[in-house]
């Protein structure tokens, strides 16, 4: 059963005392909770009965070796070799925190990872008791990731080990074709993007930084060699470069108000400029994602500059017409 702030504080310091031969019992400790409500504001402050209560949790749920001492008038250890491991306290914020955190875990990351954020999570709630629980329903908050790969657990975790453990990892990777090539990656990150698994990572066959996707690694081997966590890899993950496609510069485009809706909630750029008229102007952007947002967009946007790029868009929409 879950115990309340208020009680784990009254069995820390009885545990305390306990530890200090000082023969607490249920008078004293009754005056020690009254002085600490006043001095500390913590409420501890309780009765006779309830102190006869906690006594009895610290034997039977902490398998405490307590005695009670006639002559001295108060308890104490048989033995001092216990010790009360207090499970963690956390307030509404940190609960609240925790448990969405494990609410997010469950639908992005691959087990085990997940059960095991998700079995600490628990064991919090074993011991904390959040008044938010009473009325939330977990199940009713959704995180729709679209996370349909499967990746396979023990690829994930050995990437997941190296990058939190600065380790380097020896893959075999598979390119769009399917080709597969050995590599030996430093993964400096781990990166949820676009409802994927990735890490950008230094690798020492092409002697650069290159970005692998997870789902493509068909095996994975932590090895002994370390590395140094590279500040320039990790600052360099952002939405506007992450693949490091090449990009096309100034961009303008035209959009109607279901587009500037979808440009308003996904950017193409984090400085992209939306004007009143509907132009849409974005600093850089890689044709591989300028065009399939186009395509969706089925005919809502079209492009004003660089006509360059107009004009090849316009060669990719007859090669569709041309398959059809």
């Amino acid at each position: 059963m879950p115990l309340q702030k208020s009680q784990m504080h009254r069995l820390m310091r009885i545990a305390a005392l306990l530890k200090e031969n000082r023969y607490p019992n249920s008078e004293t400790l009754v005056k020690e909770f009254r002085r600490i409500a006043v001095e500390e504001e913590l409420e501890i402050d309780c009765g006779k009965k309830t102190i006869l209560r906690d006594m009895k949790v610290l034997e039977e749920e902490f398998h405490c070796p307590l005695a009670f001492d006639r002559a001295r008038n108060g308890y104490y250890l048989q033995h001092h070799g216990w010790d009360f491991i207090a499970p963690a306290l956390l307030d509404e914020n940190e609960m609240l925190a925790a448990v969405i955190g494990a609410r997010i875990a469950e639908e992005i990351f691959p087990a085990p990872l997940k059960n095991k954020i998700r079995n600490a999570v628990d064991y919090l709630l074993q011991n904390n008791n959040p008044d938010f629980l009473d009325t939330a329903n977990m199940e009713s908050l959704n995180i729709l990731s679209g996370l349909y790969a499967n990746l396979e657990p023990d690829i994930f975790m050995t990437v997941f080990q190296g990058w939190l453990t600065h380790h380097c990892v020896r893959i075999d990777y598979a390119d769009w074709r399917g080709q597969i090539s050995k590599r030996v990656i430093e993964p400096h990150t781990l990166v949820f993007f676009n409802n994927s698994w990735y890490s950008k990572a230094f690798c020492h066959e092409k002697k650069q930084p290159r970005t692998f996707s997870l789902q493509r690694i068909k095996s994975a081997e932590l090895l002994k060699g370390t590395f140094e966590p590279d500040k320039e890899i990790i600052a360099s993950v952002n939405p506007d470069d992450f693949f490091s496609f090449e990009k096309v510069q100034n961009v303008k485009l035209h959009a109607d108000k279901y587009a500037l809706d979808r440009l308003k909630a996904f950017p193409l750029h984090s400085g992209q400029v939306i004007h009143d008229d509907g132009t849409v102007e974005i600093p850089a952007v890689a044709k591989e994602v300028l065009f399939p947002f186009l395509f969706s967009q089925e005919g809502n946007v079209k492009i004003l500059e660089p006509v360059a790029l107009k004009k090849e868009f316009k060669a990719k929409l007859r090669k569709i017409l041309d398959n059809c």
